[in-house]
């Protein structure tokens, strides 16, 4: 019963984070409230974006990934003598940062559907989604361009921004899936429609032109035939 008090304490006693630069620490704290020496698991889910490359440093921690949670943890177990405090720290990279790049290709193909919309009869509907998409974008630009002293409101604003840039790309997938509803053939389309044209037409106008030729033989060998003399 007291090692599970021990556990359940060092659960809600939680765990302070800092950050430097490219870098976040985990800042672990487990007591032993008791009078007499115990032996005290440690157990601490780390955030769900953390992976095992991400940690720089653990010290003598070791690291689990636990299935029905979908997260990776540290664990371990010390020995402390009454009253003590045990402190842990883990280093691991700042991995709650969105590539720019992601943000400017979105934009950029948002840009180049636009375009396509402007050759349809929808062009007002594409300047909303547009618009949406744009502002979106924005909104994930200025979450990552606040800084703030708190790791954990950092974390917390990474997943509002990825959920904003996944709303995006969702709203410019929808896009793309009308325009290709929409669109007016392409180029090459038309070109073999065209050509079909053309030699349909100069086949049926050899046809034509054949048809009148056997027919202005036959008149002219008919004419012959009545002009020549009657045989005696």
């Amino acid at each position: 019963m007291r090692v599970t008090f021990l556990i359940l304490f060092l659960l809600l006693f939680c765990s302070s984070i800092a950050q430097a630069a490219g870098t976040i620490t985990l800042r672990l704290m487990a007591v032993n409230p008791a009078d007499s020496e115990q032996t005290v698991p440690v157990k601490v889910y780390l955030p769900m974006e953390v992976k095992p490359e991400d940690i720089i440093y653990k010290g003598d921690l070791g690291v689990a990934y636990d299935a029905q949670q979908g997260n990776y943890y540290v664990f371990g177990e010390y020995q402390l003598q009454p009253k003590e405090t045990l402190e842990k720290e883990i280093e691991i990279k700042d991995v709650w940062v969105i590539d720019s790049t992601q943000i400017g290709l979105t934009r950029q193909e948002a840009k180049e559907t636009l375009e396509q919309f402007k050759k349809t009869n929808y062009v007002e509907r594409a300047n909303l989604l547009y618009a949406g998409i744009d502002k979106k974008l924005k909104e994930v630009e200025e979450m990552q361009d606040m800084s703030s002293a708190s790791p954990s409101y950092k974390i917390s604003n990474y997943r509002n921004a990825l959920s904003l840039l996944n709303s995006a790309k969702a709203d410019l997938l929808a896009a793309k899936t009308l325009l290709s509803e929409v669109a007016p053939k392409g180029l090459a389309g038309l070109t073999w429609k065209i050509i079909l044209f053309i030699i349909i037409f100069l086949g049926v106008l050899g046809f034509g032109f054949f048809f009148i030729w056997q027919r202005q033989m036959k008149m002219e060998a008919e004419q012959q035939k009545d002009q020549q003399p009657p045989q005696e």
